[in-house]
């Protein structure tokens, strides 16, 4: 179950172009919006302002969260680094859920299976399903990329194998809103929100999920963008 404890949490996610900072613990939650081409300069900057909302400092911290992907290359590629960094240098345990999974929080209380879809550009979505069990994603359908009109064929697949309602999430659903099963209950404009990526990242550090700052790789689920062109992998999905 989650809770919040008596320990404080900095977490960020800037998979989407609207990335999320979030500093959470007993003196409540703060919480940043970062945005585009500011990830980098405002990463930083974020985290003091919210240390400083907080009346906290960097050692009070007690727990390191990032969304690790999929999402923006860049985006995702600031984020893990800056969390491998803090948790390296304040010798703080690190969290990373995908954010897929982040995303699917913004419809746990609907009782539904939840469909996240985050726009990958060029045509594509990344994209899961996932049954919110006790508010932690269990993967139904695995994270992959594919286009739109291959990612609602596959969820079609599925609802109609299953006969269960599903509610879509995410930027990607906004992005291609003719593309996906018709009568399907959407959130829209949502993204990672400050509450799903505290919410995971304490479920995560309370289940035992913590990682070596060394060992934290993004989540990529393609290649970046200046060698997909020249790859020649148009129109396939990739899980």
């Amino acid at each position: 179950m989650y809770r919040r404890d008596g320990n404080w949490l900095l977490a960020v996610d800037l998979s989407t172009p609207r990335g999320v900072l979030v500093l959470d613990g007993p003196g409540g939650m703060f919480h940043r919006e970062i945005e585009g081409d500011a990830r980098v300069s405002r990463l930083f900057m974020a985290a003091g302002e919210v240390a400083s909302d907080a009346g906290i400092g960097p050692r009070d911290v007690d727990l390191i969260g990032v969304g690790r992907g999929p999402g923006s290359f860049t985006g995702v590629r600031v984020a893990v680094t800056a969390a491998k960094i803090m948790g390296a240098v304040l010798d703080l345990p690190l969290v990373a859920p995908d954010t897929l999974m982040v995303t699917a929080t913004a419809a746990m209380d609907t009782g539904k299976e939840v469909f996240a879809a985050l726009d990958a550009r060029r045509g594509e979505v990344y994209y899961a399903l996932y049954h919110l069990d006790d508010g932690y994603p269990q993967a139904l359908i695995k994270p992959c990329v594919a286009p739109p009109q291959a990612a609602a064929s596959a969820l079609r697949d599925w609802i109609e194998r299953e006969k269960s309602e599903v509610i879509g999430v995410g930027n990607g659903i906004d992005a291609y809103p003719h593309a996906w099963p018709p009568g399907m209950d959407m959130v829209r404009d949502c993204g990672p929100e400050p509450a799903g990526l505290s919410r995971l990242c304490r479920i995560a550090a309370g289940r035992g999920e913590h990682i070596d700052p060394f060992m934290l790789l993004p989540f990529y689920l393609r290649r970046p963008d200046a060698r997909e062109r020249f790859g020649g992998n148009e129109g396939r999905g990739k899980c």
